[in-house]
């Protein structure tokens, strides 16, 4: 049953130097986040048709807990925190930061929405004064030792401190500004933007880690990693060496790939070893028909934007895929190991994510150039697939040798012609559609980044006719490791001579 809210629409009219401001209230529907139909129909055919995508049992889904938001906490580098810092977190009480009861207006759900993307959704007990635990400074070390990022103030902003019991303090990660928080270059954090942790490295280094404090044999080694790895991108159905990859994984090679990735790119779940993808920014989210680097969810309202987030932190890791699981376990464990957004924590989310748009470029090059720029945008055929205002077309272009049925053809926004980039994310992965979605431009010039595995890291780099050559070696994710790596398809804006390639590049910088 749907459950109904009452907010407040706001706006303001400027009548010479008077401010006028009132609110209109109205009944809206917040959406059944677990709706089975909506579930199925928002998912978008895999390359092999006979696997069908089954989300679990609604009687199951509302058997496993919902999330709790409590308040959050900054993770400091080792001696930035202020004096006394942890000893007065020990003396906190838990406190629970969202009450739905309490959101009136649109403002407040976006307000409410930002405590939910930073709400993790997993955590780790660093500090417990009854067990005479502290792993505090064991945690910050090994952080700053990886170089993982820290601001001006030394706080760490990919992850939480979080206090749910008195005299515990835990570290909370994999909340949406896990992936989606930038450290900008002044200092700042941009939520929303393409995350810059180095989430992929520190993944592979605690892959190494475990295997040593155990002790491990290198056969014990590598079949741990292969059991991630199944986890994290089987997709038995698929025969392709990405799934090869997973059952001869080793180690060492493994962890070589995964601390090369670069920050903005990350082998998330789902996707295969070895063809990690693009961290996306999330502005102008309301905009796009179609989300995930594959075009895998449709987005017809709202509510998809609930469930796709819902999928995403991890119970699509519950999915049947024509029977495969990637977690098999009972009922009474998943029950214990998953927890679950609530409706309205879905919804908040959503309206907050709806509510960010991509910051302008302070930097920006003479009008002239920009001008020249914005006519070979036209002239180069990029207009054709970046339609603004949003730089895109929001159509789904074809992976290089697939073909769409007739009648995806009719039901789908499909360009019939690919680019002739790396196919294997949108082939033969678990999120494989056959698709790579149109992204959009608007913010490129704020991304590090770019392409679907993020194999370039700058628009000069991105339109270098080099790239395509096989002793090219990319600054990006490079699968090769350090050898070379030619970076094909997309050929627009190759052909152009340096004069003109600066002046479509400084026109792309102001989107």
């Amino acid at each position: 049953m749907k459950r109904k809210k009452l907010t407040f629409l706001t706006g303001s009219i400027l009548l010479v130097t008077t401010l006028l401001s009132f609110a209109i209230s109205e009944n809206e529907e917040i959406p059944k986040l677990w709706d089975m139909q909506k579930l199925r129909s928002a998912h978008l055919p895999l390359v092999d048709t006979s696997i069908h995508v089954e989300p679990i049992a609604e009687e199951l889904y509302n058997k496993i807990p919902k999330r709790v938001a409590y308040k959050t906490y900054p993770l400091y580098m080792p001696g930035r925190e202020p004096k006394g810092y942890y000893e007065w977190l020990l003396s906190q009480d838990a406190e629970i930061v969202f009450d739905a009861s309490k959101i009136k207006t649109e403002a407040d759900w976006i307000k409410a929405g930002e405590l939910i993307y930073d709400m993790p959704q997993g955590y780790f007990t660093i500090v417990d004064s009854s067990r005479n635990l502290d792993l505090l400074s064991i945690i910050t070390k090994e952080m700053q030792d990886s170089h993982e990022l820290a601001d001006p103030n030394g706080i760490f902003p990919f992850v939480k401190l979080v206090v749910r019991k008195k005299g515990t303090i835990e570290m909370g990660d994999q909340s949406c500004a896990s992936c989606h928080n930038k450290l900008m270059a002044d200092g700042s954090i941009l939520k929303g933007g393409q995350g810059n942790s180095s989430f992929d490295k520190n993944f592979g280094l605690g892959l190494r880690t475990q295997a040593l404090q155990r002790k491990m044999p290198d056969s014990a080694a590598n079949q741990m990693v292969q059991g991630t790895f199944r986890f994290l991108f089987g997709a038995p159905w698929i025969k392709h060496k990405s799934q090869l990859n997973i059952h001869n994984a080793e180690l060492n090679p493994s962890v070589d790939v995964l601390t090369s990735t670069v920050p903005g790119v990350m082998h998330r779940h789902g996707s295969a070893f070895g063809f990690p993808t693009a961290i996306p920014d999330l502005f102008n989210l309301k905009e796009r028909k179609y989300l995930d680097r594959t075009g895998l969810i449709l987005q017809r309202d709202i509510g998809d934007v609930m469930r796709y987030a819902v999928l995403n932190q991890n119970l699509d890791f519950l999915n049947s895929y024509g029977g495969f699981k990637p977690d098999n376990s009972p009922d009474e464990m998943i029950i214990q190991r998953y927890t679950r957004f609530s409706d309205e924590q879905a919804y908040a989310l959503a309206k907050y994510l709806y509510s960010l748009k991509p910051l302008p470029n302070p930097v920006k090059a003479s009008p002239e150039l920009i001008a020249k720029g914005r006519e070979l945008f036209k002239s180069e055929s990029c207009i054709g697939c970046h339609v603004p205002p949003f730089y895109s077309s929001n159509k789904l272009s074809l992976a290089e040798g697939f073909m769409p049925s007739k009648e995806d053809l009719q039901k789908y926004d499909i360009l019939e012609f690919s680019v002739g980039t790396d196919p294997s994310l949108a082939l033969y992965s678990r999120r494989g559609t056959g698709y790579y979605k149109v992204p959009s431009l608007a913010g490129v010039w704020n991304r590090s980044a770019l392409m679907h595995s993020g194999y370039v890291t700058s628009l000069e780099e991105m339109f270098n006719p080099a790239r395509q050559k096989a002793d090219f070696i990319p600054s990006g994710f490079n699968p090769n490791v350090n050898k070379p790596f030619a970076v094909k398809g997309h050929q627009f804006g190759l052909g152009l001579n340096e004069e003109d390639r600066k002046a479509l590049i400084a026109f792309l910088r102001t989107l």
